[in-house]
């Protein structure tokens, strides 16, 4: 994973037929910040990045732009030139110097294959079915696949570009829709991300402890065999201190709810000092499968404690807590709150921080439109330290686009200014 390529400089020229820009990726700290003014192109850049990854070529057609370059850390560079003529645009895709075959979505071609859907303006239509305007992208998602699948996949660019995996969080993160099946029909309704995310992690919490369940029966069915094969044992210093590991582990797990409090009674460490060696060779082999069984939790308890760390030091007058039936909860004064109920800022830091503790893989590009949204200054000048310590963890990078110098605070040297004169 650590072998694989990352972005060390994105360049676009003419965007808007007006701008310049070049953004050199902080490749150290792992976190680089796009600040300047409305309308020089900093949420149109993280677009750009996420449609050329995830392959949404059709989404270049409605940008103005000459030419965008990437420069990756293996030496490659990835450009895309926009050549403009009389009736229409064309797009060429080059790795190095090398042409890349690809299908070019054309946009009329795209309406007359989805007749219920009109152009109103740039990069906005009306579906006359739900009489809602979309953005191509959104049509691409609702509907990419009633179209034939050659239309919309460019195998050749998917092979060469598949390594690279970026995650997009915009700023209209407090909402989703899902689509469920309701009569014999597809629905789609809008629903508070935080239900999804809280509904989510009640799916990771199940899985693990079903792994957890899993690797206690492996452990109890060998245990007579294996306690008769035991060779290396720890010393009686070692395995008091395992003993003590043990049961802080366990505490922590219970703490964050992961493990029910009735879970095992506490072991004494000192007890162990009037052991005969039969019983010490047992007590080896229990503490070791202990440990083997707490590893099964590891990485999702890391997770859950690092959410509660961030999100407890905001809260006032309430708590999230994990729950192993509803995923997380918030507690407040008088019980149990509805997560929708949170006010808008409270949801932006629980989505934003769900999204990159949980969602995010190592090695990720993740870029951050605006997140500043809803939050007070305490707790924007608190994001990029809380962001670092993520970052450190997780192993990925970090591209915010931002209004906010308080964001930015005393992290200029991660900052690239977008300017008009540039």
């Amino acid at each position: 994973m650590s072998n694989l390529p990352r972005i060390k400089s994105v360049t676009v020229k003419g965007l808007f037929n007006q701008f310049d820009h070049h953004i050199d990726f902080n490749q150290e700290e792992r976190i680089t910040i796009l600040h300047g003014i409305n309308g020089v192109g900093k949420t149109t850049l993280l677009r750009m990045i996420n449609s050329l990854f995830n392959f949404r070529i059709y989404n270049f057609n409605e940008i103005p732009f000459t030419s965008f370059i990437i420069e990756l850390s293996n030496g490659n560079h990835i450009r895309v030139e926009k050549k403009h003529h009389k009736t229409r645009n064309a797009l060429d895709i080059f790795i190095n110097k090398e042409r890349i075959n690809f299908q070019n979505l054309d946009i009329e071609s795209l309406i007359k294959r989805l007749p219920w859907i009109s152009k109103i303006d740039d990069d906005v239509f009306y579906d006359r079915r739900t009489e809602e305007p979309l953005s191509l992208e959104e049509v691409m998602e609702q509907y990419g696949d009633r179209l034939p699948s050659k239309d919309v996949k460019n195998l050749e660019l998917i092979e060469r570009l598949e390594h690279m995996s970026v995650q997009l969080i915009e700023t209209s993160r407090l909402f989703r829709t899902v689509k469920r099946e309701e009569l014999h029909r597809r629905k789609e309704i809008i629903t508070h991300t935080v239900k999804i995310y809280a509904a989510e992690l009640q799916q990771r919490i199940k899985s693990t402890m079903a792994e957890y369940a899993k690797k206690t029966q492996e452990l109890e069915q060998t245990f007579p065999f294996r306690l008769l094969e035991v060779s290396e044992r720890y010393t009686y210093e070692q395995l008091k201190e395992h003993i003590v590991a043990l049961q802080d582990k366990r505490n922590d797990l219970r703490a964050i709810g992961l493990l029910p409090t009735t879970d095992s009674a506490a072991l004494d460490a000192s007890s162990i000092d009037s052991l005969e060696t039969h019983h010490a060779a047992v007590m080896n082999l229990y503490v070791k499968d202990s440990e083997e069984k707490l590893t099964v939790l590891e990485c999702l308890s890391e997770k859950i404690k690092l959410l509660l760390k961030i999100i407890n030091s905001k809260f006032q007058g309430k708590e999230l807590r994990i729950d192993e039936k509803k995923g997380f909860i918030i507690i407040g004064k008088g019980g149990e709150i509805d997560p929708a109920l949170l006010s808008s800022g409270e949801q932006h830091e629980l989505v934003m921080f769900y999204d990159l503790i949980f969602k995010v893989e190592p090695n990720t590009l993740v870029m951050i439109d605006e997140p500043e949204l809803s939050l007070h200054v305490t707790w924007q000048n608190k994001f990029i330290d809380e962001l670092k310590e993520i970052v450190a963890h997780s192993k990925f990078d970090v591209l915010i686009a931002t209004h906010s110098p308080t964001i930015v605070g005393q992290n200029s040297h991660l900052m690239v200014g977008l300017g008009v004169n540039e």
